[in-house]
C-alpha cells in the first residue's frame, strides 16, 4: 500500500510539473558540478546537464538518455586516447560542444563521439582533431545534424578517418554537416536505409563511399575539391539527386561520382562539372541516370564493358574535353524509350522541328574510341593529329570506331539542373575559364528544392 501510495503521489507530481519530474544541472566552475562524468553518473534518466563555458579535460561514458548542452562554448577535450565520448544508451542528446583529442588507434577507430545507442541525437557541435569525427557503431535513428567536422589536415589521407562513420547502422539521418580535412566525409560499411541531405563535403579522398550497402539516399550535398566526390562500391539500390558535384581533381583518378559493382540506383538531376572524369562504371548494372548535367570534366563519361543494361536518359553533355570513354566493347542504352540526351557537340539537325535531332549522335570519334585500349593517346586529345583522324573516319569509315549511338539527341538542354542557385554560392576561382560565365547564363533560378545550408 505504502509502495503504490508512493508511486501515486510521483506521477501526480510529475503531471502537474508539465511531465518533468527532474530539474536541469549545471556543470562548470560555478555550477553543482564540476566534471561531465560526475553529473552524468549522478542524473536521473531524461535529466538535462547544462554544461557553462570552458575546458573540460575527460572522455566521456554516457550510460543513461541525458541532454548535454554545451551552449556553443563548453570544449570537451579528450585524453589522446580512445573515444572523447561514448554513447551507450537510447535517447541521448549532446549539442554545442566543441569536441577533440580522441586517441590515434585506426584498429579500435577512436572518435570524437562513438554512439552505440539507439535514437541518438549529435547536434551543433565542433568536432575537431579527432581521428574520426563521429562513429554510428551498429546504432539506429540517430541525427547528426549541423556539425562542423574537422579532420587532422597535417597526418596523410591514410593515416585519417572519416568524419562520420557508419557500421552496421540503419535508418540514420545526416543534414547540414560541413566536413573537411578528414579522409572521407562519410563513410558506409553496411549501413542500409540511411539518408544524406544537405551537407558540404570538401578536401577529401572521397565525399561519400559506400561499401556494401543499400537502399540509401543522398540528396542536396556539395561535393568539392576532393580526390572524388562520391564512390558507391559493391552496394544496390542507391538513389542520388540534385547533388552538386564541382572541382574533383585531386589525383590522375579524380572522378566525380565513382559506381563499382552498384546495382539498380538511380542518378537523378544532379550537377557535374569540372571533375577529371565526370562519371565512372565498372561492373554496374541496371542504373539509371536521368536530367543530370554532365558538363566541363576532362572525361564526361567512362564506361567499363563489365557494365551492362545502364541508361542514360533527358541528361545533358556539355563542353566535356571527351564525353565518353569506353574499355572494352562497353554499352549502354542512350535513348530509352526515345528520350535521348543532349550533346553540346551533336552536329546533326532536325527538319521536322520535333527538338530531336534527325541523325544519331555518335558519341566518340575515331580517337576517342582508340583511347580506350591506348590510354596515351590522351597526350594528343585535341591535337591536329587527333582532329584529322576523326575527319577521316568521317569521310571514309575504315578505323575502327565506336558504336555508341543516342538515337535520339536533344536539340536544347534538357536536364533542368544547370539553373541550380547554390552555384551562385560557390567560388569559382578554381574553375577552368568560360565556366563561371557559361554557367552563369544558364541560372534561370529553378529547382526550388535545392535547399544548400551554408
Amino acid at each position: 500500500m505504502k509502495t503504490l501510495l508512493t508511486m501515486t503521489l510521483a506521477l501526480f507530481t510529475t503531471l502537474a510539473t508539465g511531465g518533468t519530474s527532474v530539474q536541469p544541472v549545471e556543470v562548470g566552475p560555478s555550477g553543482e558540478f564540476t566534471s561531465i562524468q560526475e553529473a552524468i553518473e549522478a542524473a536521473a534518466p531524461g535529466q538535462v546537464i547544462s554544461v557553462l563555458p570552458g575546458e573540460y579535460r575527460e572522455n566521456l561514458i554516457v550510460d543513461k538518455p541525458v541532454t548535454l548542452l554545451g551552449g556553443g562554448q563548453a570544449h570537451l577535450r579528450g585524453q589522446g586516447s580512445g573515444d572523447v565520448v561514448l554513447v551507450l544508451a537510447d535517447g541521448v542528446r549532446i549539442e554545442g560542444f566543441t569536441i577533440s583529442g580522441s586517441g590515434n588507434n585506426m584498429m579500435v577507430s577512436d572518435a570524437g563521439v562513438r554512439v552505440k545507442g539507439r535514437q541518438a541525437e549529435v547536434i551543433g557541435n565542433h568536432i575537431l582533431d579527432n581521428l574520426f569525427g563521429i562513429y554510428l557503431d551498429g546504432c539506429r535513428r540517430a541525427l547528426i545534424e549541423g556539425n562542423r567536422i574537422r579532420g587532422r589536415a597535417h597526418k596523410p589521407l591514410g593515416q585519417r578517418g572519416a568524419g562520420v562513420h557508419l557500421y552496421d547502422a540503419y535508418h540514420n539521418l545526416l543534414r547540414r554537416n560541413d566536413v573537411r580535412q578528414v579522409r572521407d566525409g562519410v563513410y558506409f560499411d553496411h549501413a542500409d536505409f540511411n539518408t544524406v541531405e544537405d551537407n558540404e563535403f570538401a578536401d577529401l579522398r572521397y565525399g561519400v563511399h559506400y561499401m556494401y550497402c543499400s537502399d540509401n539516399t543522398f540528396s542536396r550535398n556539395v561535393f568539392r575539391d576532393s580526390i572524388a566526390g562520391v564512390a558507391v562500391m559493391y552496394t544496390e539500390r542507391v538513389r542520388f539527386n540534385h547533388n552538386l558535384i564541382v572541382n574533383n581533381r585531386r589525383g590522375y583518378n579524380a572522378f566525380g561520382l565513382l559506381l563499382k559493382e552498384c546495382i539498380d540506383s538511380v542518378a537523378e538531376s544532379n550537377l557535374i562539372v569540372n571533375n577529371g572524369r565526370g562519371i565512372f562504371l565498372d561492373s554496374s548494372h541496371r542504373n539509371v541516370f536521368r536530367r543530370n548535367l554532365v558538363a566541363y570534366n576532362d572525361i564526361g563519361l567512362v564506361l567499363y564493358a563489365s557494365s551492362l543494361e545502364n541508361r542514360f536518359t533527358l541528361n545533358d553533355f556539355i563542353d566535356n574535353s571527351s564525353t565518353l570513354h569506353t574499355v572494352g566493347r562497353a554499352k549502354a542504352d542512350w535513348s530509352p524509350q526515345g528520350q535521348g540526351n543532349y550533346y553540346s557537340d551533336y552536329r546533326g539537325y532536325d527538319l521536322d522541328d520535333d527538338g530531336v535531332g534527325d541523325v544519331p549522335h555518335r558519341l566518340q570519334d575515331a580517337f576517342e574510341y582508340l583511347q580506350g585500349s591506348r590510354p596515351l593517346l590522351r597526350l594528343y586529345l585535341s591535337s591536329a593529329a587527333a582532329e584529322t583522324l576523326a575527319a577521316a573516319e568521317r569521310s571514309f569509315p575504315l578505323v575502327p570506331s565506336s558504336q555508341q549511338f543516342d538515337d535520339a539527341p536533344r536539340l536544347k538542354p534538357v536536364s533542368g539542373v544547370e539553373s541550380m542557385p547554390a552555384l551562385a554560392q560557390l567560388s569559382r576561382r578554381s574553375w577552368p575559364a568560360g565556366v563561371a560565365a557559361a554557367l552563369g547564363s544558364l541560372l534561370a533560378g529553378c529547382l526550388a528544392c535545392w535547399r544548400l545550408r551554408r
